[in-house]
């Protein structure tokens, strides 16, 4: 009010404090100095803050400030500390205490001991917290750094890994089409040797040459799984997509074809697949390879007893239940079944196959939109359940 009312009453008002004009001068150039990124000088000018006011001070007083103002100088080592590292706060406390007792001589003032001693503990103690501080934060930058570079070299293990994976996929993919060829030539050629349409041959020749035939088949049956396999895990497989696919006829299919697989087994197949089954959309073809391969299993691995084929309409899906009263699998080799390369104990007992008819058929069904599961005890059979949408928004028929 003292300057309002001087100005009121027409008297001349005394200049503003040059040491509060400094004082703004200074958090202006600091401030500005700390948004162009010279965050270090704009330390320096925070830290002589208190030394220039206590500078002022001595001025303005003619006879030096008082021993308190040199305590405040004190905040110019406690702003190093917080500003700077701890060699620079030990260099700020040096010219602080230095200071002092330069202007206390100059001012013909005895050099206040307390207060240079309280200098040197605070620059003491500060600067040891810095050094802690600093070497806190470099450890701390020190493993975000070692972090950093085992992300990015987990990164670059993960992209090594895809693209050997896809290399891999693309050579069993074209090493499956260039075996392919030859062994179907091998087939039908030793069919023809076998039938005498190349010369007469006498029994024994004719049933090791069906015998070389049938071990061609199985070739090319493995063949045929590793190039699924290649095209599933590269992401090349297509599906001849038609809204027409009859899963009644089908499984009609499967159940007669099983029938040949029986021989010599006392074991039946039963099915309950109902004529007002409707068509869903799909790949038939890969359907038919979904269904056999389940029911060659049951075939295979069942001795006696049964195997069912049920089927029925559950809203907007169809679903597939497939059973035997083979040997069943344990709850811990349940998880082997749809593994790649991977076989159960029975199965390694039963012999053949590359352990990649699961896995095959479970992409194949989750590619129609469906899933497939597993029920099964050891000792009691097993029940596979592939449940399939009428119409996968996945799917788009290939003509229409």
């Amino acid at each position: 009010q003292a300057p309002v009312t001087a100005l009121l009453s027409g008297e001349t008002v005394a200049s503003p404090n040059i040491g509060g004009v400094i004082g703004l001068l200074i958090v202006g150039v600091s401030y500005f100095l700390s948004r162009t990124r010279y965050y270090v000088w704009a330390a320096y000018f925070i830290i002589a803050t208190p030394y220039i006011a206590v500078v002022l001070a001595s001025i303005n007083t003619n006879g030096g400030a008082s021993e308190t103002s040199y305590f405040f100088m004190a905040l110019c080592v406690l702003f190093a500390s917080l500003l700077l590292g701890w060699k620079e706060t030990i260099i700020v406390g040096i010219i602080t205490a230095l200071s002092i007792v330069f202007m206390t001589i100059m001012a013909g003032m005895e050099v206040p001991l307390t207060v240079v001693t309280f200098v040197a503990i605070t620059t003491g103690v500060t600067s040891l917290v810095s050094q802690i501080r600093d070497q806190f934060i470099n450890d701390l930058q020190i493993s975000q750094m070692a972090l950093k570079n085992q992300v990015i070299e987990t990164e670059q293990a993960r992209l090594k890994a895809e693209r050997s994976d896809q290399v891999k996929s693309a050579f069993l993919a074209s090493m499956s089409h260039e075996l392919r060829t030859p062994l179907n030539a091998i087939i039908n050629f030793t069919k023809f040797v076998a039938k005498g349409d190349l010369g007469p041959v006498n029994e024994e020749q004719e049933e090791t040459l069906f015998e070389v035939v049938d071990s061609a088949k199985h070739l090319l049956n493995l063949i045929n799984d590793v190039l699924d396999m290649s095209k599933i895990e590269s992401g090349s497989l297509n599906l001849f997509v038609t809204d027409d696919v009859d899963l009644q006829a089908i499984l009609q299919q499967i159940a007669s074809t099983s029938k040949g697989l029986l021989v010599d087994k006392q074991v039946t197949v039963e099915t309950d697949v109902p004529n007002t089954l409707p068509n869903i959309r799909g790949d038939r073809q890969r359907l038919v390879q979904v269904f056999l391969n389940i029911m060659s299993n049951a075939c295979k691995f069942t001795d006696e007893g049964k195997i069912t084929v049920r089927a029925h309409q559950q809203g907007d899906n169809v679903v597939i239940k497939l059973s035997d009263t083979g040997p069943g699998i344990a709850p811990e080799d349940q998880s082997a079944v749809f593994q790649a390369f991977m076989q159960t104990e029975s199965g390694l007992r039963q012999g053949g196959g590359t352990g990649l008819g699961m896995p095959i058929t479970k992409s194949l069904v989750e590619a129609h939109g469906g899933h497939i599961q597993l029920e099964s005890q050891s000792g009691q059979g097993a029940t596979f359940t592939i449940t399939l949408p009428i119409k996968s928004d996945l799917l788009v028929p290939t003509l229409m």
